[in-house]
């Protein structure tokens, strides 16, 4: 016999996948899913594993009448919520076809099956020739778990050039610093971390490091009344005169 738990974890599952406000399922459609070789399924059973359901705080509705419908109400996150996620999944710069491909797929999974292909909306997104960077993603993710555990990291800038293509060996010295904040202008990450003696904060683009390291030492303390938001605005804006100018 099917015990009780796998039970409601497979009504459960049923009730997600197959249900939302404009798909219903009946007693009869939920027993012939459920049912198999070790089990049989009855009204009552369905009745009070859904009433279990609710209990535990799911959002099993029932659409009262001669045979009473049920759906899957409220989500972990609503469709609309799930769309914008998808468009900004689709529209990102520093994520390859391929990871969006999979992120998407995970993202459908918050949703019924009949809610799912439209999370992926109808988007062109013309993106330039060195979007896709899956290098950038996980360097922002080392960055962010550094910030987090208060380390510093160690990296090699890298030389002169644009695109994918430079190569680690094409950098620099390595830098050792205090990483405090990562920064996205609506195109790129940018990395504001304190570095040398006197831990003066710099900004510096996420492209334009590699060969990134979490070191064991502690990071230095962030700077009295030191504001990373406008630091970021104040170098942006600088850095767009300065190419303007050339």
């Amino acid at each position: 016999m099917v015990s009780n738990k796998s039970r409601l974890l497979r009504l459960y599952r049923y009730l997600y996948v197959n249900t939302d406000e404009q798909h219903f399922a009946t007693k009869a459609e939920i027993m012939d899913a459920l049912r198999d070789d070790e089990s049989i399924y009855s009204r009552q059973t369905v009745r009070d594993d859904i009433d279990t359901l609710s209990r535990e705080g799911y959002d099993i509705e029932t659409i009262v009448s001669s045979g009473n419908y049920y759906y899957f109400g409220d989500r972990e996150f609503t469709l609309d919520e799930l769309r914008m996620m998808g468009d900004a999944i689709a529209s990102s710069r520093f994520i390859g076809r391929k990871q969006k491909d999979a992120l998407l797929k995970k993202l459908k999974g918050f949703c019924s099956r009949y809610q799912a292909d439209t999370i992926e909306r109808h988007l062109i997104c013309v993106e330039p020739a060195d979007s896709g960077d899956a290098r950038i993603y996980d360097m922002v993710n080392q960055i962010n778990d550094a910030i987090c555990r208060g380390r510093k990291i160690r990296f090699r800038q890298l030389g002169p050039g644009t695109g994918r293509r430079r190569k680690a060996s094409a950098a620099g010295e390595p830098v050792t610093c205090t990483p405090l904040d990562l920064v996205w202008d609506g195109r790129n990450f940018h990395l504001i971390a304190l570095t040398g003696e006197d831990n003066e904060p710099v900004l510096s683009a996420a492209a334009d490091l590699a060969d990134l390291l979490i070191l064991d030492e502690e990071g230095a303390p962030r700077p009295a009344g030191f504001r990373s938001d406008e630091f970021a605005v104040r170098e942006l804006a600088s850095r767009r005169t300065e190419q303007r100018e050339e």
